[in-house]
């Protein structure tokens, strides 16, 4: 199963925002099962990269911390009409990637 990102992104003068909505149960793996007494398994983005026109613009490193169906805002210099590609990997090796062009 693939992780599902929708993507907004504008350009002003160079500098794009780019927006991401990520749904993922973001699991850190201590919760415990009420009914189990169990853990939860750990399951959360690892690593989340953007490309701008297939380049590198951010690589960030993500842990469990981070909220369930996170939301990421990002600025990157990039014109109106380039491409913008969110790419997310989770600590399981589920992929998530989601393309846009620039306006």
């Amino acid at each position: 199963m693939t992780i599902k990102i929708r993507m907004r992104g504008k350009s002003k003068n160079g500098i794009a925002e780019v927006k991401a909505l990520i749904k993922h149960p973001m699991e850190s793996g201590v919760r415990m099962n009420k009914k189990t007494g169990k853990p939860y398994p750990a399951k959360f983005i690892d690593t989340l990269e953007v490309l701008v026109n297939d380049a590198k613009a951010v690589d960030a490193e993500w842990s469990g911390a981070v909220s369930a169906n996170p939301y990421m805002a990002v600025k990157v210099k990039a014109n109106a009409g380039d491409n913008v590609t969110v790419n997310l990997t989770d600590n399981t090796g589920e992929t998530g990637s989601e393309t846009i062009t620039l306006k």
